[in-house]
């Protein structure tokens, strides 16, 4: 039976910022039908937990059932299981849009029109999924994107930001890291609480580790 939601569900504005800040984070479309409709699927590691919830109640009237634990991977050498959590938007035609935006031939790509899709609730899913913070400066992890599209990043940041992003080689790839005056301009532009979890990503754990022990 197909899952396939009518159109009476309505996507707020908020949740298409979250689902394209998570497509360009960690987050997958899939499209598995002939019927152009898609869903979206949100899986992270246990650490992630309160992440993944979060995103869950954002995208509570969207979904059919809460975040489910599953087993990840098996350390044969100990027989230690490590877990993740996961759940799905239900599939609605409403998304298929979004998949052509983020898809070419079924590989993810770095949509064209990214300088009107990134906006700071965007950009704030975008670093909750994808970023880690070096020394105060803002690395995202953007290994899966081709020096093409990465030339495309800085354009979109700088004209978006008035930043740009330095590209550094990742053994045979690339990933995107801002100076710390840049990351200071990013963090400022992002108005929106984080989420308790992903707060390392934001401060450097040595700053971190100081706030906590005045």
């Amino acid at each position: 039976m197909d899952d396939t939601v009518g159109r009476q569900i309505f996507i707020s504005k908020d949740q298409k910022d979250i689902i394209c800040g998570s497509l360009l984070g960690d987050a997958r479309l899939e499209s598995r039908s002939q019927k152009n409709s898609a869903r979206l699927r949100v899986h992270q590691g246990w650490k992630q937990k309160d992440y993944v919830f979060w995103k869950y109640e954002m995208l509570k009237n969207l979904v059919s059932s809460p975040p489910k634990k599953i087993v990840c991977w098996n350390n044969p050498k100990n027989n230690e299981n490590y877990y993740s959590w996961h759940f799905h938007i239900k599939t609605f035609p409403e998304l298929r849009e979004i998949y052509e935006t983020f898809y070419k031939n079924g590989k993810k790509i770095l949509p064209s029109n990214l300088i009107d899709i990134l906006n700071p609730l965007a950009l704030l899913v975008w670093i909750m999924d994808d970023g880690c913070n070096y020394k105060e400066s803002l690395l995202l992890n953007t290994q899966n994107f081709s020096i093409e599209e990465h030339y495309q990043l800085q354009k979109v940041f700088r004209k978006k930001f008035n930043t740009s992003p330095n590209i550094n080689k990742d053994r045979n790839r690339f990933r995107s890291r801002f100076n710390k005056q840049d990351t200071k301009n990013i963090f400022r532009v992002l108005n929106t609480e984080t989420v308790p979890s992903t707060q390392y990503k934001f401060v450097p754990v040595e700053t971190e580790s100081k706030r906590t022990r005045r």
